[in-house]
């Protein structure tokens, strides 16, 4: 047997035994077949409860297109016990979240709340999978919300490619359609249909249960006895997929809308689990094109400038699976980057990946493990997925084990046997009138790179902060629940450090600062940070700027050398910057894509007339033109600091070797980053509207918007709740527009404070013709909230969602180091985020109306409206 390397076996060693307070998971089953999975985690006072039922879109019959999925949607539309409505906001006023997905071959309900209200959470989960009515009534508008959905998917140039793939991939099989239905097949959709279709599959022995969290597993197991004994104990029936009856690939789809940017998909059909070869499938699929150093990345992006961006992955559910090359990319270059996306593919056949790519591939996913356990939900999905697909929990060792054993030789025999021009499909998305290989062109090219590709003979403590003598400000906060730590680094800066020339600096400084220092090139500093599967990057906000990082704790210390050499001295390679503009250049017209992105833009304008944040903060192509090294070097001298600089430290860590740490990287440093000030913003003296004509638009994006207070501001605190009151799933706008009148898939408020000022909003996207009706629902429930305080039951809901949505938002050591370093640059103190929860349930009723009164003010509404 070979040895694992020194590094992935520790990390096997901290995932997989018990002593990070988490304790061994425990399998049962109950008497009526369901397996029940239980792991006790005592870390963070939070509860997840998983339902996962062996049933998706794949078992369909040909006239249950879409049935999954709207199962999904209506098991919490009310049982005998919870009319519809309630079951949301139960869930709410217990601080917890509940949702749903549906995929191929599996549906996953899932509940997360605080551990003392563990049962209540688990009763209702159950009650709603177990007991769900289905009523006919619910089932009519729900049926219309997916239809919205539908539509909403199908203004989306990325879904439209995805399921395009898909289609060309496997066919007419149910492989190869949407899981979500089409509008046709989801309105011909029966109560009589869903009730049949859930009896065959939602069965015990069909079912599991997965919970992780802070409680005791010999408490929880009984209550899940009883909450899932209604259950059939029949086992459910077979099932196979039809046989598919088509000629084989290549196969070439060009796809010619209205977009600015193409896209290219290039897949192979290959087996899905439980076939072995899945593992060096994956391998395969990081080494050429996980990361910066992967072959395509570096190849295809870095050395010859043909896409904006490329990836590669192996998707693998049951029994079939596709290997997948995405690349977008500017539509001249498509000629030219599709052949190669074929060549680098078949390179691994050809060249097997050589020791330092094997393992690159190897830690990046035994770190992707790591960083997938730090929350309960997150633990929870891994126990899942692995009992329900991968022959059981205890295989996530020898998933990882296998990993080490895949060889080089391995995914060159494995790459040569699946990426065959017979499971080849290429898709191609571009836009009107643009050039595109023809399929003979295509056949061609392949059968002559395959023919070419021959294979050679602890516990947490408080956080701290400290002040260095020349003003550098550090805090740290240890938390040993993972092996990881978190690194931010803030200066004065982003969005109100540019003029109207400058919009976008930032922004492409964030882009560029990684891209080589004086001492390492951007190869040598990628290649560094893949070595140890950490990440390094910059990013802009509204007020600051600055870097993130994320590290294994083995190496804290190598990974804040890093972070000090880019912050202090970065290059700026003129090819680099240029590679960096390109990129920016590429968000800009992908923005155009998206209906929802030109809406917030536009939305972004009204609202903040002649203001820093009213801007793009990537630019404008003529602004982004003009940007360069010079201005990207005078950026990093105004924020360098290291006075009024912020570094903050989350994670497993000893408090005093990274003090010490800090002191030898920046202590002897001089100077002070340049202040920033946010320019004050004035509500409308009256009303704006912009109405926004799209022809053949699907939907129309509605926004209304108002000037708000700042983060910690006055009011803050009450529109905090009052955004809660509006939104979630058992909110007033969603309980009416949605689920009663059936008018949007979505409809969403938002309370976003920044530093001086904020904005209160709400989106909303519905069917042609529905506009009316929208606005006008929108406007009541408005008026509403500005006239009446909410009632006690309301207002405890909204206290109980936004704080236990706030303690699961911030289970990772990224979103804490995030609290803490934005308490800290915004002048509110870096211990703020600990001081809301009193503040929010200091809050009343009275409060909550008052500053909807004098906040969102009809009379200094922004309204936007754009489709067709």
């Amino acid at each position: 047997m070979r040895k694992l390397a020194a590094p992935l076996l520790m990390l096997l060693v901290i995932i997989l035994l018990p002593g990070l307070a988490l304790a061994a998971p425990q399998r049962l089953k109950l008497d009526n077949g369901l397996t029940v999975i239980l792991a006790e985690n005592h870390e963070a006072p939070v509860a997840a409860f998983q339902v996962w039922v062996r049933a998706g879109s794949i078992y369909e019959g040909p006239r249950e297109r879409g049935i999954t999925h709207l199962i999904e949607h209506m098991i919490f539309k009310g049982t005998p016990r919870r009319p519809a409505g309630q079951m949301a906001g139960e869930i709410e006023a217990l601080g917890g979240e509940v949702n749903a997905y549906t995929t191929l071959d599996h549906t996953n309900y899932f509940v997360v709340a605080a551990s003392a209200q563990a049962a209540q959470a688990l009763d209702i989960l159950a009650d709603a999978v177990v007991n769900a009515s289905f009523d006919a009534g619910e089932l009519a508008k729900e049926k219309e919300v997916v239809v919205e959905e539908i539509r909403m998917n199908l203004d989306k140039p990325s879904r439209r490619l995805h399921w395009e793939v898909f289609r060309q991939a496997f066919g007419d099989t149910p492989y190869g359609r949407p899981v979500i239905g089409n509008i046709a097949s989801v309105r011909a959709i029966t109560r009589a249909d869903i009730l049949a279709y859930k009896a065959r599959w939602y069965r015990a022995p069909n079912m599991m249960v997965v919970a992780v969290g802070d409680f005791k597993a010999a408490q929880v197991l009984p209550l899940i006895k009883k909450a899932f004994a209604g259950l059939s104990a029949q086992p459910a029936p077979g099932f196979q997929l039809p046989a598919e009856a088509r000629p084989p690939g290549p196969r070439l789809a060009v796809m010619r809308e209205k977009v600015k940017q193409a896209a290219i998909s290039v897949t192979w059909r290959t087996p899905g689990l439980p076939d072995p070869v899945v593992y060096p499938l994956d391998v395969a699929a990081s080494v050429a094109g996980d990361g910066e150093t992967s072959r395509l990345y570096s190849q295809l992006k870095e050395k010859r400038g043909l896409v904006d961006s490329v990836s590669a992955g192996a998707y693998t559910p049951q029994t079939v699976g596709l290997f997948e090359v995405e690349a977008s990319l500017a539509p001249d270059k498509v000629a030219a980057a599709w052949p190669e996306l074929l060549a680098q593919t078949l390179s691994l056949v050809s060249r097997p990946p050589q020791p330092a790519e094997l393992r690159r591939a190897r830690v990046n996913l035994a770190a992707g493990f790591v960083r997938g356990r730090q929350t309960m939900q997150g633990q929870a999905r891994t126990l899942g997925y692995f009992e329900m697909f991968r022959g059981g929990f205890e295989n996530i060792a020898t998933y990882m084990q296998r990993f080490d054993a895949v060889g080089a030789a391995q995914v060159s025999q494995t790459a040569q046997r699946w990426l065959r021009p017979e499971n080849l499909s290429v898709v191609i998305q571009l836009p009107e009138g643009a050039a595109a290989p023809d399929l003979a062109q295509l056949q061609a090219q392949a059968a002559k790179l395959f023919a070419a590709a021959a294979p050679p003979a602890l516990n947490d403590q408080k956080p701290s902060r400290q002040v260095l003598a020349n003003g550098l400000v550090l805090i740290i906060k240890p938390a040993h629940a993972v092996p990881l730590v978190s690194y931010l680094l803030a200066a004065p800066g982003g969005q109100v450090a540019e003029t109207a020339a400058e919009a976008g600096l930032h922004s492409l400084w964030a882009k560029a600062v990684t891209r080589g220092t004086e001492k390492r090139s951007y190869e040598e500093l990628t290649r560094e940070l893949e070595d140890m599967a950490g990440s390094l990057g910059g990013y802009s906000g509204r007020t600051t700027a600055g870097l993130s990082g994320s590290f294994l704790s083995q190496d804290w210390r190598r990974g804040l050398e890093l972070l000090a050499e880019v912050w202090l001295r970065p290059s700026f390679p003129a090819a680099q910057v240029a590679r960096a503009q390109a990129e920016q250049a590429a968000a800009l017209r992908a923005q155009q894509n998206s209906p929802t992105s030109r809406a917030f833009k536009k939305f972004r304008a009204l609202l903040y007339p002649d203001h820093p944040f009213g801007r793009d903060p990537l630019g404008t192509p003529q602004t982004l033109a003009k940007l360069g090294r010079g201005e990207l070097l005078a950026a990093s001298k105004r924020m360098r600091g290291p006075g009024g600089v912020v570094l903050t430290v989350v994670g497993d860590v000893d408090p005093a070797a990274v003090l010490d740490q800090v002191q030898r990287l920046f202590g002897a440093l001089k100077g002070r980053a340049a202040a920033v000030e946010v320019p004050p913003v004035s509500p409308p003296e009256r009303p704006r509207t912009d109405k926004v004509a799209e022809p053949g638009a699907k939907q129309t994006q509605i926004m209304l918007g108002y000037i708000a207070p700042g983060l910690g501001q006055p009011g803050s605190y009450a529109l905090r709740l009052a955004d809660t009151i509006l939104g979630g799933m058992g909110g007033r706008l969603f309980a009416d527009l949605r689920d009663k009148r059936s008018l949007a898939y979505a409809v969403q408020p938002f309370y976003s404070p920044s530093q001086g000022v904020g904005v209160f909003g709400v989106y909303m996207g519905v069917g042609p013709g529905k506009e009316p009706a929208a606005l006008a629902g929108l406007a009541e429930h408005l008026e509403r909230l500005r006239r009446q305080p909410p009632g006690a039951a309301e207002l405890q809901r909204a206290r109980a969602y936004y704080l236990g949505g706030a303690a699961i938002g911030l289970q990772t050591y990224a979103a804490q180091a995030r609290a803490l370093s934005d308490g800290e640059t915004m002048g509110l103190g870096y211990l703020y985020y600990t001081t809301v929860p009193a503040k929010i349930r200091a809050v009343t009723a009275e409060q909550v109306q008052q500053a909807a009164a004098r906040y969102l003010d009809p009379q200094r509404q922004i309204e936007l409206t754009q489709g067709p």
